[in-house]
């Protein structure tokens, strides 16, 4: 009886130590997988009412804090689009 538990000991020992084993691999594995597999960049274009402004243009686009950068010929540029004014179209 005794010696049934030692040898069940020692073999789960064995399998506990191949799983550890794995483990380990697939952690130091994904520490240095690239991160960028998952990301995809897609354009979205929506068009806005005429008196959309750029004041109320955050509201418009339903993007909190949105902070217009700079605004040439009628264009607003903010970080991820811009806004045409003429045409009330946010890309």
């Amino acid at each position: 009886m005794n010696m049934k538990f030692r040898i069940y000991h020692r073999y789960l020992g064995f399998f506990l130590v191949g799983i550890m084993a794995v483990y380990a691999l697939s952690g130091i594995v994904l520490v240095f997988r690239d991160t960028d597999t998952f990301k995809k960049e897609k354009t979205v274009e929506k068009e806005l009412p005429a008196g959309t402004t750029v004041d109320n243009l955050g509201e418009a686009l339903r993007i909190r804090g949105l902070k217009v950068d700079k605004i040439e010929n009628g264009i607003a540029y903010f970080e991820n689009g811009s806004f045409d004014t003429s045409t009330g179209k946010a890309t």
